[in-house]
């Protein structure tokens, strides 16, 4: 990767980071309420704790592949890697669009009713990470399948001589590196929100969560 590339990449997981610590956190202060409420606000707080744990989950991916990649070449090679990229792009993106989608719409009712410059900014961001996202599943998702298919067909092309042992090796680290990192991300959304949780008293009467605590849309760092 480029040094202009890795910078990009870096920027892209740490406005992850952020966004996901903001909608963990947003969705333990809404917690209580949104428990007591239910319906649309309790929905809203389920999409903003998916978007948390798909941003967090990008942020333990990619330290996890170049280790991988550096502490066993011969088995979790370029192939792999990108195999793996692509399983996690994979995994991620339809609840990503979905809970986006859902999250943008509820964005731009907020702005409709309240002209601030946090619901209009946060509107414009939903809107923009929403189109980002779902431009890059048009472009991405074929390839995704394809490095993934590719990543598999390794295993079954394989003849239980040494190499094909490498292959699937190499596919089951793989697999653990989605699979840890995805849980990385569950686990600590979690532990946000448990954190948070309580911190607003639960108000008299019922009403939305303020603009200030609204969950926003992550931008998934690139897929295949």
């Amino acid at each position: 990767m480029s040094g202009s590339g890795s910078i990009w990449l870096y920027l892209i997981l740490a406005l992850n980071f952020a966004i996901s610590w903001w909608n963990a956190r947003s969705c333990g202060r809404a917690w209580a309420e949104s428990k007591a409420v239910g319906g649309s606000i309790r929905f809203l707080v389920w999409c903003g704790a998916v978007q948390s744990a798909v941003g967090f989950s990008s942020v333990f991916l990619f330290p996890l592949l170049f280790a991988a990649n550096a502490f066993a070449p011969d088995y979790f090679t370029d192939d792999q890697l990108n195999g793996a990229l692509s399983l996690w792009y994979l995994t991620i993106i339809f609840p990503v669009l979905g809970t986006g989608l859902i999250i943008t719409i509820e964005s731009w009712i907020a702005a409709y009713r309240n002209h601030s410059l946090m619901n209009l900014g946060l509107a414009a961001y939903n809107t923009f990470a929403q189109v980002h996202n779902t431009m890059g599943a048009i472009n991405g998702v074929g390839p995704a399948f394809s490095a993934v298919g590719k990543m598999f067909a390794s295993v079954a092309g394989g003849r239980g001589d040494a190499k094909g042992k490498a292959a699937i090796l190499g596919v089951m680290i793989a697999v653990g590196v989605v699979v840890l990192a995805l849980s990385a991300g569950v686990v600590l959304t979690a532990a946000l929100i448990h954190h948070y949780a309580g911190t607003v008293p639960l108000p008299k009467t019922a009403s939305n969560a303020p603009a200030s605590n609204a969950p926003a849309s992550n931008a998934p760092a690139a897929g295949a």
